[in-house]
């Protein structure tokens, strides 16, 4: 067989013959070269293959006198070996995680390492691609990835990996509100990823009150009742907590 190369990449092989009268000629008997490759008389092949695939053809030596030999010939010609994921996702501490690696070209199957650094606590790479774990606390953590394939072809490629405390609503209950009285007060959160958007997504608040964006539950209430609701914040990431309360009004007199 002739050596097989990469598609885009500059190709370029000398065969060699013995025997019979020199000078000696080379020439295409059967079959096509791969798209993009050429052969001189001379016996190099060279040229950019264009397209991947197992190819086969016939090739035949001549010498001066008209003598010949002929043999046929295999030769595999593959795409680049590219790491195709270009970033990996958000991981919540204390939940469930799991990303696989995707590749193309080359030779598979394909054998996924870490090699510089490690991941974050709690995460490991399989040889297969696939992150999984649970990780224990939150930050980022970088490290580099080592893809190979069959033929012993590799590329590197670095990552990040950010852990974040999960969202949580951290207000247990609402203080209640006096009709006629100014109210105002604001709920808190923490975890996720900055900015909250805060709403109410089931039930109404009392008459004269309203929750603006940040979490600002304030107005001046009107009616005297016990109004049953589901408060929920959303982060930048468009994770969500909820958490149901009772916020009571009184009459002012």
């Amino acid at each position: 067989s002739i050596p097989g190369g990469t598609t885009g990449g500059t190709y370029f092989v000398v065969l060699r013959g013995s025997g019979g009268v020199p000078p000696r000629l080379w020439l295409l008997d059967e079959g096509t070269l791969p798209p993009g490759l050429e052969l001189l008389p001379s016996g190099v092949i060279r040229g950019t293959p264009l397209s991947a695939g197992a190819f086969s053809f016939t090739l035949r030596l001549e010498d001066s006198r008209g003598v010949a030999a002929g043999e046929r010939f295999g030769m595999k010609l593959v795409d680049p070996l590219v790491i195709d994921t270009t970033f990996l996702p958000v991981a919540t501490v204390g939940y469930s995680y799991g990303s696989s690696l995707e590749a193309s070209g080359g030779t598979g199957p394909y054998t996924w390492t870490v090699v510089t650094n490690v991941l974050p606590d709690g995460l490991d790479l399989n040889t297969a691609g696939t992150i999984t774990g649970i990780s224990n606390r939150a930050g980022a953590t970088a490290f580099t990835v080592r893809l190979e394939d069959a033929e012993g072809l590799s590329v590197e490629r670095e990552y990040q990996v950010e852990a974040i405390n999960p969202l949580v609503i951290l207000t247990s209950s609402i203080p209640g509100g006096t009709t006629g009285v100014d109210y105002s007060f604001t709920m808190a959160g923490s975890g996720g990823r900055a900015p909250y958007a805060w709403a109410v997504s089931t039930g109404v608040l009392p008459s004269g009150l309203e929750m603006s964006s940040d979490g600002t539950i304030s107005g001046q209430p009107t009616v005297a009742t016990n109004a049953d609701l589901v408060v929920r914040v959303a982060d930048g990431d468009g994770r969500v907590a909820a958490f149901p309360y009772v916020l009571s009004v009184v009459s002012g007199t």
